[in-house]
């Protein structure tokens, strides 16, 4: 058995977070017709050394983003460059199927309707115009639709007269159009660099969507800044800033009119910009971003003093934001006094050590009778950065003066970093000790059983782990110490029973934690069908050496069976669980699913799903629940989300969206009707979030509640292109559906901080192979935004890895995320078996991904299996 890399000891100073010390943390293209037929539907110092960090970092206006910390996936990075090689094969990459004889005009606008939604704009064009063609043969409705849907067509394929043309023609004939027409012919206009026309369609859109100013009038903004008309660029944006909107928008909104305020060398307007944003941050590195903005601003205004002034505001304030750093580095230039003690700390935060040393050295000379005795601390952390150990450490011997406690732990953890277990031991000892319920207790403990293990003290760590347990049975780290001491035993014990007995401890006390369901797998491993000698091990105590195991007949306490029975009977969703499940019910991994579309029988599940929700909230039988309630479709979030999904401003929207999501996300009818409202819009993540949040509120998992409601967090989204795609390339489809689900959550205009696109996250180096392997024509790499492209191409990516690994699925999906040779590494060392496989995995994202996939794919077989 390979030693269990994902339970190796973790580097003490980033141990899960357990330090509790002073120091802080040092550490267009989507698919733009999801909606349409939804919508047509609804018509100077001394000496000392001048503060400078390792690398100088030029201030920049920050970025904000929306992070959803309920999101029940976390992005990794996906696709490495590099495939087998393979001949290449001219394909039609078009999905959509024609169907013959010749369709009816009206049915080339759902076959157009069908290929936008994939991305396919030339089927798309070729059907719409050939109805249009035969115009007669449609219904006014239908005309609208085809001559609003082939605008959209032209102008996502950057056809933007045309798009002008056809958005014109519709608004001057036809009656009855989509508000949204007026807003594509702005951006049509806009494209051509006819910006008085582009602003002309957007106010027209504006006026009848008033609710939208935010939005649509910061794009009025950005034409007339390139007419170059001053008067009405800033009229455009003050407007923005009057209408509703979300605070990230008004904070982008504040920044790029305080730039342009810079630019037109308008340095208050600039400055109640950066001060109106302070106002609204929630953040301090925000917050002291804007007062060094400001105090640029300042600067640049020539006054100097009100500058200097903002740079003190910001090194009082807001040490931790790397713009305070800079503002002390321009007061130091100036000779300006600054507070020792605050200069320390912003260095210290900025990681530059040695000026940190000497502001806090300083701070205590200058003030020997009152001073702040966390300047010794953070001196120390300081020292320790430049490896200066034995300066570190006398620092904290003052610490101990005025904090016994903190200092005795900070030793304990600065001697553990440092590679000095012996000693860091005994301070551990002493803080436990001295300070037995001190805040630190428990990570002290866990600390010493650590370290005995490190030093090679094997059966004392095992001893120490599992009174830990004892001590800390509902620690979150109880289970792992009893994991860690099994594997420790089993490792060094003439007898591997003393540590199968203790993993059975952690399996019968902690099934559903992750460790505790590892230890079930690797007990169903290891554990013999036929019985052996009886350990004699206390699992509550000292482990007793291998003199005490019991040679002769008899049996272990712990046996396959039961091992299995618990594992059947485990309710847990982590990978360890379904790992145990599959391997006691002799499943081989990823296997066992029956996959059919037709046998989904989606209405009768919901009906019985929302009959189950109102039992649980107690509601009447016949009460409509998916339905809006008035609180959700009267909410201006839900209003303005909506029009502007529907018009793609789709980051935009989903700030809206989420932002109403995350306020009513402890109220699980809401949530329900959120799930279904942004199912039904397209906005496919945030409809898988809200689901999932739904399973936590109510308490149940996909394996308990409703499979409809599981099947909204797990859905099959795409599954006209995923299904045939793993016919084609001889893959179960559910394996795709969950490698979509984890990489983009069916997003397909997802882009991750590595670059990579679309649903099945292709980065643009790999995407440009496929596109040479598959013999693509005209290839571009905004295309992988495209479903029916991103799809193809993660598919043929996938099968690639599947031939090279043997069809070893975590092997594939291990060479998908970190690349080939990588797997071809791991291969090499472990071989098929999957659980020596994953523990042969170093990187951590990779191995998380695997087994997020298998989780996914287990998940997938029991919503959707035919019986």
């Amino acid at each position: 058995m390979i030693f269990l890399k994902q339970f190796q000891h973790k580097d003490a100073q980033g141990h899960r977070g357990k330090e509790k010390s002073k120091q802080g943390n040092l550490y267009f293209f989507a698919s733009l017709l999801l909606c349409v037929t939804l919508f047509l539907t609804a018509c100077g110092d001394d000496e000392t050394t001048l503060e400078q960090p390792a690398t100088a970092v030029t201030p920049t206006t920050t970025a904000l983003t929306l992070i959803d910390p309920t999101a029940t996936l976390l992005p990794t990075p996906t696709l490495a460059v590099g495939a087998p090689e393979a001949t290449a094969v001219a394909i039609t990459p078009s999905p959509t199927p024609i169907p013959s004889p010749t369709p009816q005009p009206a049915e080339r606008v759902e076959i157009a309707a069908d290929s936008m939604e994939k991305g396919d704009l030339d089927v798309a064009a070729e059907q719409l115009e050939a109805s249009l063609e035969e115009r007669e043969q449609l219904t006014d409705e239908e005309a609208i639709t085809a001559l609003y849907q082939l605008g959209i067509t032209y102008l996502s394929d950057g056809r933007y007269q045309e798009a002008a043309d056809a958005f014109s023609q519709l608004i001057d004939t036809a009656a009855n159009f989509p508000d949204a027409a007026h807003f594509y012919l702005g951006q049509a206009y806009e494209g051509l660099g006819d910006y008085e026309d582009a602003i002309a369609a957007y106010s027209d859109y504006l006026a009848l969507n008033p609710d939208t100013g935010a939005y649509l009038n910061r794009i009025i903004a950005t034409n007339y800044q390139a007419l170059g008309d001053v008067e009405n660029t800033i009229a455009a944006y003050t407007a923005a800033l009057d209408a509703p909107d979300h605070r990230f928008t008004e904070v982008d909104t504040r920044l790029k009119l305080a730039d342009f305020y810079l630019n037109n060398n308008d340095y208050a307007g600039a400055i109640a910009q950066y001060d109106s944003i302070r106002a609204i941050a929630q953040t301090e590195n925000t917050k002291g971003q804007m007062t060094y903005l400001a105090g640029q601003a300042e600067l640049a205004a020539g006054n100097t003093e009100a500058a200097y002034a903002r740079f003190q505001e910001g090194i009082t304030q807001y040490p931790r934001a790397y713009e305070s750093y800079l503002g002390l580095v321009a007061l130091v230039d100036a000779g300006e006094a600054v507070d020792e003690f605050q200069r320390g700390l912003v260095d210290f935060y900025a990681d530059a050590y040695e000026p940190a040393i000497g502001a806090f050295l300083r701070y205590v000379e200058q003030n020997p009778d009152d001073y702040n005795t966390d300047a010794h601390l953070y001196a120390a952390l300081s020292y320790e950065a430049l490896g200066m150990t034995d300066d570190a450490l006398a620092q904290l011997d003052q610490l101990a003066l005025s904090d016994p406690a903190e200092a005795l732990w900070q030793k304990a953890e600065i001697l553990t970093r440092a590679n000095d277990f012996s000693s860091a031991m005994s301070d551990y000892e002493a803080y436990l000790a001295q300070y037995p319920d001190g805040e630190n207790g428990a990570t002290a403990a866990w600390r010493i059983a650590e370290l005995t293990e490190w030093l090679g003290e094997t059966e004392t760590a095992v001893a120490h782990y599992t009174d830990f347990a004892d001590q800390f049975p509902n620690h979150e780290d109880a289970p792992e110490a009893l994991f860690r001491a099994g594997l420790l035993a089993i490792d060094s014990s003439v007898n591997p029973a003393v540590g199968w007995e203790i993993w059975g401890e952690a399996a019968s006390r902690y099934p559903a934690s992750e460790y505790g369901a590892a230890a079930m797998v690797w007990l169903l491993h290891e554990l013999p069908d036929e019985p052996l000698p009886t350990a004699t091990v206390t699992v509550t105590g000292t482990v007793e050496s291998t003199a005490s195991v019991e040679e002769g007949p008899g049996e272990t306490a712990v046996t396959r069976s039961e091992i299995a029975a618990i594992a059947q009977e485990n309710s847990a969703m982590n990978y360890y669980a379904l790992r145990a499940q599959d391997i006691a019910r002799e499943m081989p991994p990823f296997s066992g699913a029956t996959f059919a579309i037709s046998t989904n029988n989606s209405a009768e599940l919901q009906a019985e799903a929302e009959t189950w929700l109102r039992d649980q909230l107690g509601l009447p039988t016949d009460a409509d629940i998916a339905t809006l309630s008035p609180e959700l479709a009267e909410d201006e979030r839900l209003i303005i989300g909506t029009k502007l999904w529907e018009i793609g401003l789709y980051e935009s929207a989903k700030l809206e969206l989420e932002s109403l999501r995350t306020a009513v996300g402890d109220d699980p009818l809401l949530t329900y009707q959120l799930a279904l409202y942004f199912r039904d819009l397209g906005l496919y993540r945030s409809s898988i979030i809200a689901a999932a949040n739904l399973l936590s509120l109510t308490g149940e998992t996909v394996f308990t509640a409703p499979k409809f409601i599981g099947q909204l967090s797990y859905p099959i989204y795409y599954a006209d292109l995923i299904v045939p795609l793993a016919a084609k390339y001889s893959f179960d489809p559910l394996i795709q559906f969950a490698l979509v689900r984890q990489e983009s959550l069916f997003e397909s205009f997802a882009r991750s901080g590595a670059a990579a696109q679309g649903l099945a996250q292709v980065i643009p180096d790999t995407g440009a192979y496929i596109a040479e392997r598959l013999a693509w024509p005209n290839y571009e790499n905004e295309d992988l935004y495209k479903p029916y492209v991103g799809l193809t191409f993660g598919a043929y990516y996938l099968s690639q890895q599947l031939e090279a690994f043997d069809g070893a699925v975590h092997a594939a999906l291990s060479a998908y995320n970190a690349g080939p040779g990588n797997a071809a590494r791991w291969y090499g060392e472990a071989g098929a078996d999957i659980d020596e496989y994953v523990e042969a995995v170093d990187f951590w994202e990779t191995r998380t991904y695997i087994e997020r996939i298998y989780s996914g794919y287990n998940i997938y077989r029991y919503l959707y299996k035919t019986e």
